[in-house]
């Protein structure tokens, strides 16, 4: 079966609740970032915010809004939604969220493997302010322990493009199976996309990733602050420059500025939609399901980016990173032309 994209991401739970600036500086967090830490705190955090002496992720709470996610799995979803077809290679535990995450993921039309192990399913719980950002804590839990075991490597090497999380570089393990998955690729003409996914996981991971972008992905996701980030500029144009040498495909959002996108050296700025936003999370994950379905679906550089932006804006438009409403309907409005 040919698939448009095949994922490796981390399968996390995410886990919503409102909270003030105020809130986010009394728990020693810079906002809009994601930071890594055990269940432990994550419970903690939430009895801080919630009051309470005691609670538990496990045993559930009616005022936290949870939801199946992860960077990557979140783009495939999004692929799915737009009517393309995708693969998520990620693994859970055999808890109540491993089998929500797998009843989830499949039901909305995402190939996955399905992976249960003993341990814990990862969870993010995603702290959400009155601007929209979203402070994230995550425990990875097994998401991280991806082998090239886990994966279906037919689906890979009958996919158009292998999309790997940045994340994913937090972990030895799959940071190993991300050389395994890409030298794979490569050996059956499969285009490589890379998300830089945190500014501070380029931070922690500049040298992996740079040597990934270098010598092996054909696309590269990634906003202002990571660009910059990624090459060691202090501007978003300098960053391009500097990122265009380094790979030919670059796509970069910059919130209601828009985004560019620069492939084969031809730079194609696109137009933001204005909208009200409510909740970011998602916002990126969205804007690489749209342009890589553009992208595979024989869509103009233009269009996919223009699909990319308002896939991207109806998503910041809601709480939760995957939309909710009928992506496919509402694209139509765009008057976007196919290849296919």
């Amino acid at each position: 079966m040919k698939l448009d994209v095949y994922a490796l991401g981390s399968a996390l739970m995410d886990i919503q609740i409102h909270v003030t600036d105020k809130q986010i500086a009394d728990l020693g967090l810079q906002k809009g970032t994601m930071k890594l830490t055990r269940r432990e705190e994550q419970e903690r955090i939430l009895q801080h915010l919630l009051g309470e002496q005691s609670i538990s992720i496990d045993k559930g709470d009616e005022r936290l809004q949870l939801a199946a996610g992860g960077s990557a799995a979140n783009t495939v979803y999004g692929i799915a939604q737009l009517g393309g077809s995708a693969a998520l290679c990620g693994k859970v535990a055999r808890d109540r969220f491993g089998d929500a995450y797998i009843r989830n993921t499949r039901d909305s039309g995402v190939l996955f493997n399905g992976i249960q192990v003993d341990g814990t399913t990862g969870t993010c719980i995603v702290l959400i302010t009155d601007d929209a950002q979203r402070t994230m804590l995550t425990h990875l839990g097994v998401a991280s322990d991806l082998t090239f075991e886990d994966m279906d490597v037919e689906q890979l090497r009958q996919s158009a493009y292998l999309y790997l999380e940045g994340y994913l570089f937090d972990s030895d393990v799959a940071t190993q199976t991300i050389a395994a998955a890409v030298a794979e690729a490569r050996r059956h003409n499969v285009k490589i996309a890379i998300t830089a996914s945190d500014v501070f996981c380029v931070e922690r991971h500049k040298d992996c990733m740079l040597e990934l972008i270098t010598n092996n992905a054909d696309l590269v996701f990634a906003n202002a602050q990571e660009a910059c980030a990624l090459s060691g500029k202090d501007t978003l144009d300098d960053a391009l420059k500097t990122l265009t040498e380094m790979c030919r495909n670059i796509a970069v959002t910059n919130g209601e500025r828009g985004s560019i996108l620069c492939f084969e050296k031809t730079v194609v700025p696109i137009k933001p939609f204005i909208v009200s936003a409510i909740d970011t999370t998602g916002a990126g994950d969205s804007f690489a399901a749209g342009l890589l379905y553009g992208l595979t679906h024989g869509y103009s550089l233009e269009d996919s980016g223009t699909l990319a932006s308002f896939f991207a804006a109806r998503v910041v438009s809601q709480i939760g990173p995957r939309y909710a409403g009928d992506i496919r309907t509402e694209v139509r409005s765009l008057r976007l032309q196919s290849g296919k």
